[in-house]
């Protein structure tokens, strides 16, 4: 009979996340792991597979969580252009204590630097969750077409690239230590350069 799990899974996740959010996945030891996790190295492999198995799953959560927050933020809006805004400003002005540039960034773009390179799985992941996010953008801005508030010639698509570049684009920016009033008025440019009406 196979023994009950003794952690709550979710838990786990979220330390594992921040554990290689903080680190990076390849600084991250099995030891690391089990300090951080307060589970032993048998009973993450146990669980999960394996160190790569366990990071992957930790990235599969947080897009999940993202990509419904976005959804219910755009289809909630009752002005597309100050919902982007606020979004875009909001990333630009993030902080973490932990961090020496004051901000970690997104997960998944830093999944995206340092292993899309050299894993043909997190690149094809990191590529689904960019079309998730264009697809999830464009809907919203074909909806604001509809609405009268965005040019309608305009491809929703193609806008949608545009910002899901700058967005991201931002998120790496923001770990520079820029200061965050040049980036905040960086990004409501990306915004205001849309075909808005």
């Amino acid at each position: 009979m196979a023994r009950t799990r003794e952690f709550d899974e979710n838990v786990v996740l979220e330390r594992a996340r921040d554990l290689f959010w903080e680190q990076g996945y390849t600084a991250t030891s099995i030891q690391d792991l089990e300090k951080a996790l307060g589970i032993s190295r048998s009973s993450i492999y146990a669980s999960f597979g394996s160190k790569r198995a366990l990071y992957d799953k930790t990235l599969a959560a947080y897009q999940h969580e993202n990509m419904g927050r976005l959804q219910k933020l755009l289809r909630d809006t009752k002005g597309l252009r100050e919902t982007l805004v606020t979004l875009f400003t909001d990333t630009a002005m993030q902080s973490h204590p932990n961090c020496k540039s004051s901000a970690r960034g997104c997960y998944m773009v830093n999944a995206t630097t340092e292993m899309a390179n050299a894993c043909p799985e997190t690149l094809k992941f990191v590529a689904d969750n960019r079309e998730q996010f264009v697809g999830i953008m464009a809907d919203a801005l074909a909806s604001a077409q509809v609405q009268g508030k965005l040019e309608e010639q305009s491809d929703p698509v193609e806008l949608a690239n545009f910002l899901f570049v700058s967005y991201n684009g931002m998120q790496v920016v923001v770990q520079t230590n820029i200061d965050r009033k040049v980036l905040v008025k960086a990004v409501r440019r990306s915004v205001d350069f849309l075909p808005w009406l």
